[in-house]
């Protein structure tokens, strides 16, 4: 009797954690493919960096496993996207647009950080083959689509010192600037200036 208390509470926890478990891996996404005008509502599996329970980047990275709420799940290649939102678990969203509408020549999924009048700033999550670190690259662009700088963030400041050369306030600026709310608020500043 008490073996089988024991198998019947085993696969009733095993059951009933497991839901939950695997939900918690899925976030709500509403995307457009590239073919379609449409807006889909779904959940998509996120790739997190050491669990995935919290969002990460990678997840628009790579073939994303989306789940309707019928529980039918597809896969959808990252080219195939025109814009993808995504909810993590913090409520935060997080959207990406096909780059070929915003950049010269098509790079997958792009975030956008800034687009103004006159000059934009996106940025890019790239993994080159049999390399095990995801990279971030950034573009500055004008509203032609004229790439103005790209490369890696750590020489960032350097770029933003070339592109401010005109304006020795934004240069100013830019040396107590860290963080990418305070390089937003550098682009603002100079693109009202133009």
């Amino acid at each position: 009797m008490k073996t089988k208390f024991i198998l019947l509470f085993s696969l009733l926890s095993a059951f009933l954690f497991s839901q939950k478990k695997d939900d918690k891996n899925f976030f709500p996404v509403e995307y457009i493919l590239k073919n379609s005008q449409d807006t889909i509502k779904a959940k998509v599996r996120n790739v997190g960096k050491f669990s995935n329970k919290k969002y990460y980047f990678a997840t628009i990275m790579f073939k994303m496993k989306m789940r309707d709420s019928d529980g039918n799940e597809s896969w959808v290649q990252p080219d195939d996207i025109k814009y993808i939102k995504i909810t993590d678990e913090n409520n935060l969203k997080h959207e990406y647009f096909a780059s070929s509408e915003r950049l010269p020549k098509e790079q997958g999924l792009i975030e956008v950080l800034y687009e103004g009048k006159n000059i934009n700033w996106y940025k890019d999550y790239h993994n080159p083959t049999l390399a095990m670190q995801l990279q971030i690259k950034g573009y500055i662009t004008d509203n032609n689509k004229n790439i103005l700088y790209w490369g890696f963030f750590d020489d960032l400041k350097r770029k933003f010192k070339i592109i401010f050369k005109d304006h020795p306030d934004l240069q100013l600026r830019l040396k107590s600037a860290n963080t990418e709310e305070d390089f937003v608020k550098l682009l603002r500043l100079y693109d009202a200036k133009q």
